[in-house]
This record gives C-alpha cells, sequence and structure tokens, in this order.
C-alpha cells in the first residue's frame, strides 16, 4: 500500500454535502469558538466567582489559558499537583512507613469561565460515584446553570429553560429507553443499519477508483445521521433531506442559543429572550420535525388498534409510544422534542469520535491491515454482519477506538454538584454546593494508568485484554471505570454508549474492507479545536481514499 509520503499533485476535495448540511456541520465546529467568545464576555462583565472555602491547593493560570488552552491547563495542573504529591510522599516515607491511603493523590481546585471546580484525582471518582443523587448530584450540577449561568463547562450550558434542550418529565423514561431498549435490540437493528450504511456509501461518497480527495468531516455526520436516524424514526423519515438538515442544525441552534442567553442576567431573560434570533430557530426545527413526524406517528396509532397490524417497527419512535402515558402517545410535539434531544445528543458526539478514528486511521497507516485482517475474519469470512456478538469480536478495533477516545476525548468530565456535606477519606470537607470534575486530560496522560500514556498505541487495550478475564470484560470500549471516565461514571453513565459503539465499528469496518486511506502528501494528523472546555474534530481536514481492488 502507498504511504502517504508518496508524491502526487493535489486535488481538490471532494464535497458531498449540500448546502444546508454543510452549512450545519462547519457551523457545529466553528460554534465553540462563538460561543467561547460570548462565555468570555460574559465572563469579563460579571463580578469574579468568589473562592470557596476549602483547604486544597487552588491552581493559578491566566485566564487566556483557561479560553484557549484548557487541555493543556488540566493536563498541566493534574501533573504539578501528582508531582508534589510524589515528593512530599518521598519524604514521609523516610521519617515513617505510609499506607496506600496515606499518599493517594490531592484534590485541587482550579478556576475558570464556571467558577472554582474541585479537580478529582481517579481515586475519589470510585468512592464518589456511589453516592446517591441527593448527596451528590448530577442533574444539579446541570440545572444549575439556570441560576448561575457560566459557571458549568460550556457543553452544559444549553440553558433548556429556553432552548426546550430537555427531555422534561420523561427524562427517565428516556433514559431507561436508551438503556433497555436500544441496548437489547443492537442485533436487530444491525442489519437495518448495514443497509443504511450500504445506502450512503453508494449514493455520496465518490468512487475513489484512485487516490481521491475527500472532506470527511461533512460525509461522517451526514452518515452517523443516517445511522442514528434509522434506529431513531425508521427510514421512510431519516432518508429526508429535511430530517438531515432539522437533526443536525438543531444541536448548532441550542448551542448558540445558550451562550447568548448567558450574556443576559437571570432576571432579564423572559424579556431578552426575543433578542436571540436562535431561539426562533429552534421553534422552526420542532416545528419542522413535528410535520415530519406526524404521518407516521398517527399512522402507527391506527395500527396499534389493528388487530391485523403486522409487527410494530422496531425503533425509537416505537418505544416510545409503546411507553409514554396514555395522555401523551398521540401527542406529535412531544414525540418531536424527544426526537430531536436524542439526536442533538447522540450524533454530534458520535460523530466527533468518528472523525478522530478516521484522522488516526490515516495518519497511523499499519493499523489498517491489522483491522482490515480482523474485520474480514469475523464479518466476511463468518458472515457476521447481522450475527450476534459480532461487533463485541472486534477487539482490535474496540482497542483502537478506546486508544483514540483516551487521547482524544473529553477534557473533562463526572461533573457533580455537592447536596449534603461529604468527608473524602483523606479528611477533606465538601461543602453544600461544591462543584467537582473528574480531569479526563490529566488522568489519560498519567503513567501509573497507561505506560508511555503520550504515545499512541492502538492495540494498548487489545494486548491487556488478553491477559485475564478480568481485563477483557474492564477494557472494553464501552467498559467505563475510575480511571476511564468518558462515558461518567455511576448511574449516570451513557446510557447509549453502546449504539454509538456499533455504529463506530460498523463505519470503520465498512471504511477498511473497502478503502485505503491516508493523510495528503505532506499533511499532518488533523487536530481538534478546542475553546473553553469543548473539543471538536477538525472541519476542514481532507484525506485521501482509494478503493480496495
Amino acid at each position: 500500500m502507498e504511504n502517504a509520503s508518496s508524491t502526487a499533485p493535489l486535488q481538490p476535495a471532494i464535497h458531498m454535502s449540500p448546502p444546508h448540511s454543510i452549512l450545519g456541520a462547519k457551523l457545529l465546529s466553528y460554534c465553540c469558538v462563538a460561543i467561547g467568545t460570548a462565555l468570555l464576555l460574559a465572563w469579563l462583565i460579571r463580578s469574579k466567582t468568589q473562592h470557596r472555602a476549602i483547604p486544597v491547593p487552588l491552581y493559578k493560570a491566566p485566564k487566556a489559558k483557561w479560553i484557549f488552552s484548557a487541555e493543556t491547563l488540566v493536563k498541566d495542573s493534574y501533573r504539578k499537583v501528582c508531582a508534589f504529591s510524589l515528593r512530599l510522599q518521598h519524604v514521609l516515607r523516610a521519617r515513617r512507613p505510609l499506607t496506600t491511603a496515606q499518599f493517594q493523590d490531592r484534590v485541587y481546585q482550579i478556576r475558570g469561565t464556571e467558577g472554582v471546580q474541585l479537580v478529582l484525582p481517579a481515586n475519589y471518582v470510585g468512592e464518589l460515584k456511589i453516592l446517591p443523587e441527593d448527596v451528590l448530584s448530577a442533574k444539579e450540577a446541570i440545572a444549575d446553570v439556570r441560576e448561575h449561568p457560566g459557571r458549568l463547562p460550556l457543553h452544559r450550558a444549553l440553558q433548556s429553560k429556553y432552548t426546550k434542550f430537555s427531555p422534561g418529565h420523561n427524562a427517565e423514561l428516556l433514559t431507561l429507553l436508551l438503556r433497555t431498549r436500544l441496548t437489547q435490540n443492537l442485533v436487530r437493528l444491525a442489519p437495518q443499519l448495514k443497509e443504511e450504511l450500504e445506502h450512503i456509501v453508494a449514493t455520496e461518497f465518490p468512487a475513489c477508483d484512485d487516490w481521491t480527495p475527500v472532506k470527511w468531516h461533512p460525509f461522517a455526520l451526514r452518515a452517523v445521521t443516517r445511522l442514528s436516524g434509522r434506529a431513531f424514526v425508521g427510514p421512510g423519515i431519516s432518508r429526508q433531506e429535511q430530517w438531515m438538515d432539522t437533526s443536525i442544525n438543531f444541536a448548532v441552534h441550542v448551542f448558540m442559543a445558550g451562550a447568548k442567553l448567558q450574556l443576559f442576567p437571570e432576571w432579564a431573560r423572559p424579556v431578552t429572550q426575543y433578542l436571540v434570533t436562535d431561539l426562533g430557530k429552534i421553534r422552526r426545527d420542532i416545528e419542522r420535525a413535528t410535520a415530519m413526524i406526524r404521518p407516521v406517528l398517527e399512522e402507527r396509532i391506527r395500527d396499534l388498534d389493528s388487530p391485523g397490524c403486522e409487527d410494530p417497527p422496531n425503533d425509537m419512535m416505537q418505544w416510545l409510544i409503546e411507553a409514554l402515558p396514555d395522555d401523551e402517545k398521540a401527542d406529535v410535539r412531544t414525540q418531536a422534542e424527544l426526537q430531536l434531544v436524542v439526536a442533538a445528543a447522540s450524533i454530534h458526539t458520535t460523530h466527533g469520535l468518528l472523525c478522530e478514528c478516521m484522522y488516526d486511521l490515516a495518519a497511523h497507516q499499519d493499523i489498517q491491515e491489522e483491522l482490515r485482517e480482523e474485520a474480514h475474519q469475523v464479518l466476511e469470512e463468518e458472515e457476521g454482519w447481522g450475527l450476534k456478538e459480532s461487533m463485541a469480536r472486534l477487539k482490535k478495533m474496540d482497542s483502537f477506538m478506546r486508544e483514540v477516545q483516551r487521547l482524544r476525548g473529553n477534557i473533562v468530565s463526572f461533573l457533580r454538584k455537592v447536596m449534603q456535606p461529604i468527608s473524602l477519606s483523606d479528611g477533606t470537607q465538601l461543602p453544600v454546593g461544591t462543584r467537582v470534575v473528574a480531569p479526563l486530560a490529566g488522568i489519560a496522560h498519567d503513567e501509573r494508568f497507561f505506560p508511555n500514556p503520550d504515545r499512541f498505541d492502538p492495540l494498548r487495550f487489545y494486548r491487556l485484554r488478553r491477559e485475564s478475564a478480568e481485563a477483557n470484560n474492564r477494557l472494553q470500549f464501552t467498559s467505563i471505570g475510575d480511571t476511564y471516565v468518558n462515558f461518567g461514571a455511576g448511574r449516570h453513565a451513557c446510557p447509549g454508549r453502546f449504539f454509538a459503539s456499533n455504529e463506530i465499528k460498523l463505519v470503520l469496518a465498512r471504511f477498511v474492507l473497502g478503502y485505503h486511506v491516508r493523510l495528503r502528501p505532506g499533511d499532518e494528523r488533523p487536530k481538534p479545536m478546542s475553546i473553553v472546555m469543548t473539543k471538536s474534530p477538525s472541519p476542514n481536514a481532507v484525506l485521501e481514499f482509494r478503493r480496495r481492488a
């Protein structure tokens, strides 16, 4: 296979997306910059948040570093606090023996646009994740945005009171359906998703008979939107171009509206909301979704009363019909709002990781053949595209995805708010109102947990999983743990992560089997965009694809 250093004249990249979807894809990546700017302005006109009196170190850094280099800030603060702890351990060990509990990592504080946060090293995540919601709350950490705007990381500042980005009283029901019905039906959905992916590739991806430059970001966004839509609303709706635009751009409009609303004090928002044009776009998104869903929903409701009706469809729309209270089953607007919330919450996170995976495939061509051989054996020789556990058997690909997520994933996770006083194992007292986070960017580069942590090792977890049955279960892509909270922790772990994993594996397998991919000659691996605590993949990166013979 040719490598990226071979010389060839550069060709213009092929664009597959219609104007609206290109706009949505670019806006989603660029909106983090606009949101960060808005939050910065709001921060500058607000009085400084008072430092909560907790007797732990406060790591100080310039404001600009928090705004433009938050990932570096989290890494640096984590390393310096850990280095101090290790030096202290060395001194104390020389004086007297120490138990493990006596030299655990230290908690510390960091100040950003969202105010002071208590940063929890991995060992504290384990003891806090089991606490009940009325003691340490994830829901209140999110709801806090409405009372204290700008104090939570960017992606939480969505002002759901005005943007409608919330499942409302159906939140627990929606989470339950994602955790149970969606996960239980992964095998049944597999052939449908494979069919949808083949349709997408055939209609939207270039032939690539020779090395062809392609912007991967917009294609991947459309592919994930189509695949998710197939599982959520069915092909009758998901293949409509208007549904594509609406489900993609709803999230963009929500993010932009949430940022702009934070420029105004809470008491003024009932009036100033009318100055935020993105709220009007959100209402139009909901109206369009309602119009598209209405005929399908009404037909399905009629079929419920028809004894001779065929088996009902197996998708999120049907599961909601069956699970919603009787007075909401036929409520088209409720269904539309819930579908848009699910789409916004799932499409863009899955798309982001899929982009980073493809960028790493192009940058590390040596792993392509490893993944190709595995996918060929599991999915083609054994005809496993629609078989139970096939995706779980792609262990090298699973390891590759976990390593990509480790290095390219979130900056922080495990956002919580203290509702009742908490005493940590080291004696630190957390008063009511304390906001805590886990420093993912720091933990991911901690050599105690990941040897040679700065090295991209796509088979790192594949090798570790072979050491024991316990490691095989603990180190899967979808597994969560104290040192791996990319999907959250405890009862609030992402309920849709198993579906997202299958989506990404499906697309990666299809492309490693069907294409070679590389960076353009002279290009480096595309770097993610970052502003405050938000990261997103490069929207303009061009890769080169060539169909395999």
